[in-house]
């Protein structure tokens, strides 16, 4: 017998259960949720900003010293051409004359005194090919090398002459050196003139790049051998052809370098501390660093290679330094050299140290103060459990002893217990009996008034004969009422149940000998107490229905063949049956079946899909699933044939019986039914069937694109390089069919009067499978697409304009096209024809990226100039544009790219490169617009400098509907103006 337990005991180990439960789910909890590490997550958080921060700020600080030393070296570049030709020299022999050298050491301190005063370093020098002094002394080079020994206090007079003529002293009133010297010698130890060598090196391999390409950082050295470790910089100076004849150069002195570069008052935990070094594969290589304090100096060994284990964070490792213990490292790579110098390779490392215990001596005290408070909530609700239960039981456990206390014959009277569940029961039980019997009174007369297909029977233990319902007497045309015995009943029963569905629990299918007629029945049986009940249905109506549904999806209505449903069902329990067997999937598509609808109609296309499916029957000698997908697509699976090479000759003659069934025209021609075919394998290339037709579909494509009429076999190298244009190919398809897309209209605004000047129609598509128009271009370009996409794009574009013309008033609409595309005549007369009245105010955008086939997109623009449509070229200076390309397209209108625009106001580089094109562009007629205007203070330069329209966010979003220009924005541009 089973074990039971009292209420109360059961009530308190349920209750201290759920608060053990609790207690075990709050730590649980805490667990999951990291609440316990959050310390360190955060220590390890503000770890990684203050070395994100230092690295920012270092990356900032240095990009602007370069750029500084890159402006200087240009201009010092270019006085030094000029003077070269005023000696009747070269740039290369200025240093064997003693006038032009003394010339050219004031003209390079020039340089370098504006090198110091405008940049945090502490020394900037130039240095020639060859001596003045020592002109047959090959390792001499006339140089001018300048110290400022207080580098932010702005004074000149701290500055220092180590080498140079005299000259130079007497221009700045500038102190020399006690190690003065006129040359900088070379040939010491290897690489300790690489500071020279290596920046002229690369101007030899890059010819005309931006100086910033050529610049190089050495390691720390003593450079003057004066026993002070210098951190150098150095760019080519470059004579008119481009070749270096010398350095200007910066440089950096390793106390300084830490206090400015990498100054203690950014950590935020003792005993941490900044180091910049070589890091490789996880590995700090210390055979040079520059720290940032005595800290670093100390316990971290020159020559050392130290391994840093990576952490859960990106950027954050962890390794053991000396007695300082376990470190935790934050690491960032500096950015000192851009992405396409020759140097880019030995960029530097910024790491954080910081000891393991210091970043997390927080977390430790936290987590031992939750324990002790879980542990003490949990004692107290273990004894208020304790305490409750047991009042709230003591009523329960009297009315218990009262029912057991009761005979059959007593009237029930329960005294309320107080407890509104208990007290409902006790009075549901009084009237259990009566509805129980008032329940089997309306069961039996529903199933005698019931019209539905159905009858119920009971069969009595102690009873001889069985109750039968009205159903089952006309089921078995029995007379209504008749009595039937158990064995009658038996023999009965065992003829309708004599043949279960297999595919159906409780089905039997009966054949009515009275009526002739073929029946299914759904028998349900149940033990009862007395004995046994059980329902009979008639569910010949819904199985007939079912086997109908189920014939229309297994089988193609025009050919026969499996449909695509029964094929993906039969080739699964084939594979299933025979996991072991080598199996493949063909796909079939009909190279021929467009030609024929278009040419004789689609009935005969339906004859030739007929045709074509007794061609595939070939396969069902094989033991294959033979089935049409849809329109003029087949999939044929074969399972258990053999092996690779025998499934092979099996497909190959596929081909040759084909040749012999024709499809007879209209015209009275015979007509070879072609198709092309890919073919995957099981399990070679996939062991599910959605996986093979996917990829057997895949490899027709390929036949379909290299080679029609041939069968290609699955090749996964090419899948993966495909996979993504070839998935969104019924996307494009859909989109340009469908012509899903629409235009959004962001306003470019005359900076002259501050109205619109005109829109650009930016277009956006309506299909979720593309998130921006240069997804659709790499999809329309791989489907060979780009002509529907660029007719589709320009007559909508039209049409738009057209049904708003009221609205656009005499703005412009700039309209992006694709260069390389070309509409045909019929489409050209079509436009010309409905939409000319438009054509003073379209103004057709081509990109510099795409302006590359010279010859389509010069016969374009001969057609919209006739036209007296306007050229725009977008996206001026992104990277393949320049002057030379303005004087070859002659647009009417340039468009810069925001790139040069946004953050014009605190640019100056920016600022000249804009000027200088405004200026060339207004000389040869063109306007400009400026892009990607965001904020006020770019906005105001443009307008200083002369630019025609404008165009971003800052005033106006691209919208559905042509917005109107707002007119604070349009007094501010104005005002501007004045």
């Amino acid at each position: 017998m089973k074990k039971t337990w009292t209420l109360r005991r059961q009530l308190n180990i349920l209750l201290a259960l759920i608060v053990t439960f609790q207690s075990i789910a709050l730590l649980s909890a805490l667990w999951v949720s990291q609440v316990f590490f959050m310390l360190d997550a955060e220590a390890v958080r503000l770890l990684n900003n203050t070395t994100e921060t230092r690295s920012k700020t270092f990356n900032a600080s240095m990009g602007q010293t370069i750029a500084n030393v890159a402006d200087e070296t240009e201009q010092l570049n270019a006085a030094l051409i000029l003077l070269a030709r005023q000696q009747d020299s070269t740039p290369e022999s200025l240093y064997l004359s003693d006038s032009a050298y003394n010339e050219t050491a004031l003209l390079a301190s020039d340089a370098l005194v504006s090198i110091l005063k405008e940049n945090s370093v502490t020394g900037a020098f130039f240095v020639l090919n060859g001596s003045n002094s020592n002109k047959g002394d090959p390792s001499a080079h006339s140089a001018v090398y300048i110290r400022n020994t207080t580098p932010d206090s702005g004074v000149t007079s701290n500055y220092l002459l180590e080498i140079g003529p005299i000259a130079v002293s007497k221009q700045y009133t500038m102190a020399t050196s006690i190690r003065w010297n006129l040359d900088i010698r070379s040939g010491g130890e290897v690489g300790d003139f690489d500071f020279y060598e290596k920046p002229i090196w690369a101007s030899t391999q890059f010819k005309n790049f931006e100086m910033e390409r050529y610049g190089y950082w050495t390691t720390p050295r003593d450079l003057l051998k004066d026993n002070q470790q210098v951190v150098c910089y150095t760019m080519p100076v470059l004579d008119e052809n481009g070749n270096g004849y010398g350095v200007v150069g910066i440089e950096i002195d390793m106390p300084y370098f830490s206090q400015h570069y990498l100054p203690d008052s950014d950590l935020l935990y003792h005993n941490s501390f900044y180091v910049i070094a070589g890091m490789t594969d996880q590995t700090l290589d210390l055979d040079w660093f520059i720290p940032s304090g005595v800290l670093a100096e100390t316990y971290l060994k020159n020559g050392e290679q130290l391994k840093l284990k990576s952490l859960e964070n990106e950027g954050v490792f962890e390794t053991e330094l000396g007695e300082l213990g376990t470190m935790v490292a934050s690491a960032r790579e500096l950015k000192v050299y851009s992405d396409n110098s020759p140097f880019a390779d030995q960029n530097w490392t910024l790491a954080c140290f910081v000891p393991c215990d210091v970043l997390r001596e927080n977390s430790a005290s936290v987590r031992e103060k939750l324990i002790y408070s879980i542990v003490l909530t949990t004692i107290l609700a273990f004894s208020a459990v304790f305490v409750l239960v047991y009042f709230f039981t003591r009523k329960i456990s009297r009315l218990s002893k009262y029912v057991r206390e009761l005979s059959p014959h007593d009237e029930i009277h329960f005294k309320p217990t107080g407890m509104l569940e208990v007290d409902d029961l006790t009075a549901a039980l009084q009237l259990l009996n009566q509805r129980l019997m008032n329940v089997s009174k309306t069961t039996s007369k529903i199933l005698e008034l019931s019209l539905l297909p159905i009858g119920g029977y009971e069969v009595l233990d102690s009873g001889k004969q069985v109750i039968l319902t009205d159903f089952l007497y006309w089921l078995l045309h029995l007379d209504p009422g008749s009595l039937i015995s158990q064995e009658e009943w038996n023999d009965y029963y065992q003829k309708l149940t004599r043949q279960p569905l297999e595919d159906q629990e409780n089905i039997y299918e009966y054949y009515d000998d009275y009526t002739e007629k073929q029946m299914w029945l759904r028998i349900l049986e149940a033990k009862s107490p007395n004995g046994v009940v059980g329902v009979i249905q008639d569910v010949t109506a819904d199985i007939e229905e079912k086997r109908r549904l189920t014939n229309e999806l297994d089988y193609d209505a025009l050919t026969g063949l499996f449909s695509n449903t029964a094929l993906k069902r039969e080739s699964t329990r084939r594979i299933t049956e025979k996991p072991k067997a080598i199996g493949a999937m063909i796909f079939i598509d009909l190279d021929n079946l467009k030609y024929i609808n278009d040419t004789f109609g689609h009935d005969v296309g339906d004859r030739l899909i007929i045709r074509a499916s007794e061609i595939f029957r070939y396969f069902e000698q094989f033991g294959g699933v033979v089935s049409r997908i849809s329109g003029d697509e087949f999939a044929i699976y074969l399972h258990n044939c053999g092996n690779q090479n025998e499934v092979r000759q099996i497909i190959k003659n596929l081909y040759v019986h084909g040749k012999s069934i024709l499809l007879t025209t209209p015209d009275g021609s015979d007509n070879q039914i072609r198709f092309s075919a890919g073919v995957a394998w099981y399990p070679q290339d996939a062991t599910n069937v959605m996986d093979l037709l996917k990829l057997s579909d895949f490899a027709m494509y390929e036949a379909k694109h290299k080679e029609k009429g041939r069968l290609f076999e699955f090749n996964r190298e090419y899948y993966q390089q495909m996979s993504y244009l070839l998935e969104n190919r019924e996307a494009i398809n859909r989109l340009l069919d469908e012509q899903l897309i629409r235009f959004a209209f962001q306003p470019i605004v005359d900076l002259k009067t501050g109205e619109i000047y005109a829109y650009e129609a930016l277009m956006r598509p309506l299909v979720d499978n593309f998130k921006n128009p240069t997804e659709i271009l790499a999809v329309a370009a791989a489907q060979s697409k780009l002509a529907q996409l660029e007719r589709m794009i320009i007559m909508m574009a039209f049409q738009i304009i057209d049904e708003h013309s009221q609205q656009i008033g005499g703005r412009k609409i700039f309209i992006n096209s694709i260069p390389s595309q070309m509409m045909n005549e019929e489409d050209h007369l079509f436009i010309e024809t409905r939409y000319s009245q438009h054509f003073n105010r379209v103004v057709i955008e081509v990109t510099e990226e795409e302006s590359r086939n010279a010859e389509s997109l010069t016969k374009k623009i001969s057609y919209i100039r006739n036209k007296g449509m306007k050229i725009a070229l977008d996206d001026f200076g992104s990277g393949y544009s320049n002057e030379i390309r303005v004087l070859s397209l002659l647009p009417d209108i340039i468009k810069i790219d925001m790139e040069m625009i946004q953050g014009i106001h605190n640019n100056v580089d920016k600022q000249n490169l804009v000027a200088n094109l405004v200026h060339f562009c207004h000389n040869k007629g063109v306007k400009v617009v400026a892009e990607g205007i965001e904020v006020p203070l770019d906005l105001a330069i443009v307008i200083e400098m002369g630019v025609d329209y404008a165009q971003g966010f800052y005033l106006g979003r691209p919208a559905f509907e042509f917005s109107i220009i707002d007119p604070q924005l349009r007094k501010e541009i104005r005002d501007l103006q004045k």
